[in-house]
């Protein structure tokens, strides 16, 4: 389940660098069926990763429960993996050939699939979820994804979780 978790979470973080790529060189499948119509064809693709998101979160309720009852300390997180995304959409820009956008796009995904940098998704804070940084009762730091703002420990009250991997957890 974790395999097909991360695969979603992969397209639909990276998918916003597929979309400027078709954007800005105006591929529409639909051109001739839809004519003066291509904002159509664009809204589907603004669609699109939003959906994958969904499925993504839709998947989350599948995975293990957990239990997180105490936290040391926390660091809000949702604004570090933000420059990463930004880039793709500078290097969408500027790609212009067909091969070598299919290469770049390829290597993207490779590489965000292998890192934890796939469980951020911007998309999730338009969702209304934050990232944090906790220390946990046991002194290990995880990544904790939660539509709960998270202030301080003492405040913390034992929250059930989902566990995406060992060191990173969604609460839904």
């Amino acid at each position: 389940m974790n395999f097909i978790l991360r695969i979603f979470m992969t397209f639909s973080s990276v998918s916003f660098f597929l979309i400027i790529f078709l954007v800005q060189n105006e591929i529409n499948p639909y051109k001739i069926q839809l004519g003066d119509y291509a904002w159509v064809t664009y809204a589907v693709y603004v669609t699109a990763p939003f959906l994958l998101t969904l499925i993504s979160l839709g998947i989350c309720k599948l995975l293990s429960k957990s239990t997180i009852n105490k936290i040391i300390s926390i660091e809000t997180s949702n604004n570090d993996f933000l420059a990463n995304y930004l880039a793709f959409f500078f290097v969408a820009l500027s790609i212009k050939g067909l091969a070598t956008f299919w290469i770049v796009f390829g290597m993207t995904i490779l590489f965000t699939f292998v890192s934890r940098v796939s469980y951020f998704n911007p998309i999730f804070l338009v969702f209304g979820f934050n990232f944090y940084y906790v220390h946990t009762g046991e002194n290990v730091k995880v990544m904790l994804i939660s539509r709960k703002k998270l202030k301080n420990p003492q405040s913390f009250e034992s929250m059930s979780v989902r566990r995406i991997n060992d060191y990173t957890f969604i609460e839904i």
